[in-house]
């Protein structure tokens, strides 16, 4: 009888431990252009260093997903403890809409499970986003007296070119009036013989890809070129394979027409018919998918290549930063992320997170060592197979610094 009573409650006892373990949700959205950094850091959150589940809707997620939800114990960064676990949901839906969804507490849909291959949805308001550029110049700034905002690392940026036969090959270079005259264009193109000097290239007209305002990769490209006015956007047609006039928006875009993320743009610069005589603006990550392994369809901007010492068509040995650190390439932004002060997130009613946990995931991500961005970058600068996979710029090894999107650079 005695046994029975202990057994039982020993049984009870475990019941009340599973019981009280408990989950707690972050829910981060914003930048697409980061979304392959955002993903190894997130990841690195987790005891082991890595989350017990892993889920995309269909499968076990990439670093270049749109969507995806992660979960597991974090008790050695001290963000959970005991068993209690930690789920990460990220919706990738671009810089500005992520901002303009934290400040204003849209009700977005996230993957609701970690299980691989559990399509189950939750909608809930973010926790936190990240961008390419500073919230200021976008559409909806976000106050200093309610939200912390902290640079966490440099986003170089980059104009490919399609892999389309025919005029578009000849482009090696982009000059600063050429992205101004670019911007400015009614038709959102300009002749092939404003690249290259030739009149027999003056029929062929080359189209800039666009995405839409949601995007933080547009904002700093019209920062960039200084440009104040509005920008036509054109879709590339595949039936008559040429670029329209963009009427409609496209997926989930709040802000205008326009393609909504780089993995959108990359695709059409990959589709290789001659009507496709275009080139786009793109992060690195979105771009090696365009380039391969040569970068063969980078180009120069003012003359300079993001990548020093970089010979087109040639492989780099690692991506050596240097023209960008010290100030002579110019087209990139500081990844900033996005949270709300305490009072500020005692208004976010569906968060299960205390403001202490959030204030410690946020301090991680955006720190230094292990569950930092600052640490993945540094672990993507060591070469694999002789080539390294940077495709960011830790804030410790910039030389100079800007103090706005598109800003004077100086030491």
């Amino acid at each position: 009888m005695k046994k029975s009573i202990l057994l039982s409650l020993f049984g009870g006892v475990l019941g009340m431990t599973s019981v009280m373990a408990a989950n707690f949700d972050l829910y981060i959205n914003g930048s697409t252009a980061f979304r392959n950094n955002a993903f190894a850091a997130c990841s690195r959150l987790y005891d082991g260093g890595a989350p017990a589940n892993a889920n995309n809707g269909t499968g076990s997620p990439s670093a270049s997903d749109a969507r995806w939800t992660l979960s597991g114990t974090a008790a050695n960064l001290g963000i959970t403890s005991g068993a209690d676990t930690l789920t990460i949901h990220a919706l990738w839906n671009g810089s500005v809409q992520g901002v303009s969804s934290l400040g204003n507490k849209d009700a977005l849909v996230f993957l609701k499970s970690a299980v691989a291959g559990d399509i189950s949805l939750v909608t809930n308001t973010a926790s936190a986003a990240l961008s390419d550029v500073f919230s200021d110049p976008t559409l909806v700034p976000l106050s200093s007296a309610s939200f912390t905002e902290k640079k966490v690392c440099v986003q170089p940026f980059i104009f490919v070119k399609s892999v389309a036969p025919g005029g578009v090959q000849s482009i090696t270079n982009v000059t600063w009036q050429q992205l101004v005259t670019l911007l400015g264009s009614s038709s959102g193109s300009v002749p092939l013989s404003y690249f290259t000097g030739k009149a027999s290239d003056y029929p062929t007209n080359i189209y800039l890809v666009h995405r839409s305002l949601d995007s933080g990769t547009r904002v700093t490209t019209v920062q960039e070129g200084k440009y104040i006015g509005s920008v036509s956007v054109n879709y590339y047609d595949p039936f008559s394979d040429t670029y329209i006039p963009a009427t409609t928006n496209k997926g989930p875009a709040f802000f205008g027409p326009g393609y909504v993320g780089g993995g959108d743009v990359k695709a059409v610069l990959q589709t290789n018919t001659p009507g496709n005589q275009a080139i786009g603006y793109l992060s690195f990550a979105d771009a090696k998918g365009i380039t391969g392994v040569s970068w063969g369809k980078m180009l120069a901007y003012n003359g300079l290549y993001p990548i020093a010492n970089y010979v087109p068509g040639v492989a780099p040995v690692t991506n050596d930063f240097s023209a960008i650190c010290n100030g002579g390439y110019s087209f990139w932004a500081y990844e900033v992320l996005d949270w709300p002060k305490t009072a500020q997130w005692g208004t976010y009613s569906d968060q299960n997170l205390s403001f202490t946990q959030l204030n410690t995931i946020m301090n991680k991500l955006s720190g230094t060592g292990v569950g930092s961005i600052d640490y993945e970058i540094l672990q993507s600068q060591i070469p694999v197979a002789g080539i390294s996979s940077a495709s960011a710029i830790r804030l410790s090894d910039m030389l100079v610094s800007r103090p706005a999107v598109g800003g004077v650079i100086s030491p």
